[in-house]
């Protein structure tokens, strides 16, 4: 029973070894861009483009795309469907707001959870006419 135990510990080390091994490789580049396209008036379609350059995650990971609203006028907050490459925008107020974009690698890890590798983060002021 002890050898079985060692063995399944000896084996158990060495899958999270081969796992922490791929994990250590680049996750993309931070040379990403964000382009932000569309009228930047109340109401009109906005769009946020990423271009990570040809990169694409491998297989079995995903991507995550967070906006967070750090200021914002008082009114409505705006719509935003995130997706990628690219995250749709509607403004509801006049203003400027100030948003951060986060672009993430998503993957399972050996333990049943999941983890974030970063690929881009920008934070944009845009001022958005009536």
């Amino acid at each position: 029973m002890r050898r079985i135990c060692v063995f399944i510990t000896v084996l158990c080390l060495g899958m999270t070894g081969m796992a922490l091994a791929g994990g250590g490789q680049a996750a993309g580049t931070k040379a990403g861009r964000l382009v932000l396209a569309g009228e930047r008036a109340v109401g009109a379609d906005m769009t946020a483009s990423f271009d990570m350059g040809g990169y694409t995650p491998p297989s079995g990971q995903s991507v995550a795309i967070n906006v967070d609203i750090l200021e914002s006028p008082d009114g409505p907050m705006p719509r935003i469907i995130p997706g990628y490459p690219v995250t749709s925008l509607v403004f509801e107020t006049p203003g400027t707001y100030v948003l951060n974009f986060r672009l993430n690698q998503i993957c399972k890890t050996s333990c049943g959870g999941v983890a974030a590798r970063p690929l881009m983060e920008r934070t944009e002021t845009i001022e958005i006419a009536p």
